[in-house]
């Protein structure tokens, strides 16, 4: 996402995941509706107090065990994939968020 916009994946994203029938394959099934921003534009947020849940590898976190992003009140917000080895994006959790203008 360029930085400053956003999107609505309408498809599950993230952890748990589930054995496909058709493909024999792990598929995502997590919540559905993301928001989909730009990792910078997550101003405020704050890595997740508990260490397993910030796992990454060489370059970032990369958010294959849930949200791992918590708003400065504590509140389990987002999960960034931040790695070198996928999309860089933050996924804002549909139910902790609400838009306003």
């Amino acid at each position: 996402m360029a930085p400053g916009t956003f999107a609505v994946d309408p498809d599950p994203s993230g952890p748990p995941y589930v054995l496909d029938e058709s493909s024999g394959l792990l598929v995502e099934s997590g919540p559905s509706r993301t928001v989909v921003l730009n990792p910078g534009d997550g101003i405020g947020l704050e890595e997740h107090p508990d260490v397993a849940m910030r796992r990454g590898y060489c370059c970032g976190m990369d958010g294959e065990w849930g949200p791992n992003l918590v708003c400065r009140c504590g509140a389990v917000i987002a999960t960034v994939h931040s790695d070198c080895y996928q999309v860089q994006e933050l996924r804002l959790q549909p139910g902790a968020v609400e838009r306003s203008d």
